[in-house]
């Protein structure tokens, strides 16, 4: 038992040093590129690896193969899973940890949106308008054009208002050509280098 006790230790030591490094890296390259302003989005971590507490079931109904061989249409229970793992894999808290400490010893500010208020992933800068969307939907329609939900969000946390209430609805709106550029040449800088990430870019 105390031995394996010590191996799960030093897995342990090894992940946490493994991430560490890879978010002074990763703020490094994000420092490279930034502003003399960056934005992010104040998010309460340990509220999103708790479990969900309500049971309830899934809206759409999903067929189930019975014993006599017949198909019944059931809607089956919603997960109570939340982030948990995914953060504790990524640990996202300790990344906005040390990017705050390199960005102030280079004299970048780092400012944190209203997060109730700014509404990042229903947000649609060409109508102003809010729509909630399934965290399943990994994609948006803006203008006729497909974006991946996630660049847009950083996008439009990238414009915010004076007071970081909401997005700069105008600022987005002159930025938007641009954003399309960089996603597209992400998304062909992804497929010709072999990277893939199937449940947010579907490839």
């Amino acid at each position: 038992y105390k031995r394996m006790r010590q191996k799960l230790r030093a897995i342990y030591r090894k992940k946490a040093a493994y991430i560490k490094q890879d978010h002074e890296e990763r703020a490094n390259r994000f420092l490279a590129n930034a502003d003399t302003t960056i934005y992010v989005e104040h998010m309460d971590y340990r509220a999103l690896q708790k479990r969900a507490r309500n049971t309830s079931r899934k809206e759409d109904a999903s067929p189930v193969k019975q014993k006599d061989g017949t198909v019944r249409l059931i809607r089956k229970f919603k997960k109570k899973k939340r982030f948990g793992r995914s953060l504790n894999n990524r640990a996202p808290a300790s990344f906005i940890t040390i990017l705050k400490r390199k960005a102030e010893l280079l004299g970048v500010a780092v400012l944190e949106i209203q997060t109730r208020t700014y509404k990042a992933s229903q947000y649609n800068h060409v109508t102003g308008e809010c729509v909630k969307t399934l965290l399943s939907e990994r994609k948006k329609e803006i203008d006729g054009h497909t974006v991946q939900r996630d660049l847009y969000s950083a996008f439009l946390i990238q414009n915010p208002s004076d007071d970081l209430a909401t997005p700069d609805q105008q600022a987005c709106k002159k930025r938007f050509q641009n954003f399309l550029q960089l996603q597209e040449r992400l998304i062909q800088t992804m497929k010709s280098t072999g990277q893939s990430m199937q449940q947010c870019f579907g490839f």
